[in-house]
């Protein structure tokens, strides 16, 4: 019996190990903030902050994908409790490893 061998597009995405070492971690975080700062050593601490804002949501728009596509399949979640509740479940789990305690409906006008 020959096993096939399946090609890496047709691989389901795997969970992974979901944690990264804090040294890690920090090491990594703290060489993106010292790059920023010397390619903004000329401008402000305002466009510094702004670089770094930039990185943040690029890096989270990645990590958001494969989250929502494991969770949810193709299946865009379009109503804000739906949005919400993957938020509170999924992605508060991958970031805090743990849900968030509750989602509460606001009544306020404003």
């Amino acid at each position: 019996m020959e096993k096939q061998r399946v090609s890496i597009i047709d691989r389901p995405l795997s969970k992974g190990k979901g944690e990264v070492s804090l040294a890690a971690f920090a090491f990594l975080f703290c060489e993106i903030v010292q790059h920023t700062q010397r390619r903004c050593a000329q401008r402000s601490y305002a466009d510094t902050e702004a670089k770094l804002s930039e990185l943040g949501r690029a890096v989270g728009l990645r990590a958001l994908d494969p989250l929502v596509y494991r969770e949810r399949g193709v299946r865009r979640e379009v109503k804000l409790v739906a949005l919400l509740s993957l938020i509170q479940s999924t992605v508060w789990k991958a970031l805090f490893g743990r849900g968030a305690y509750s989602l509460e409906k606001s009544v306020e006008n404003g």
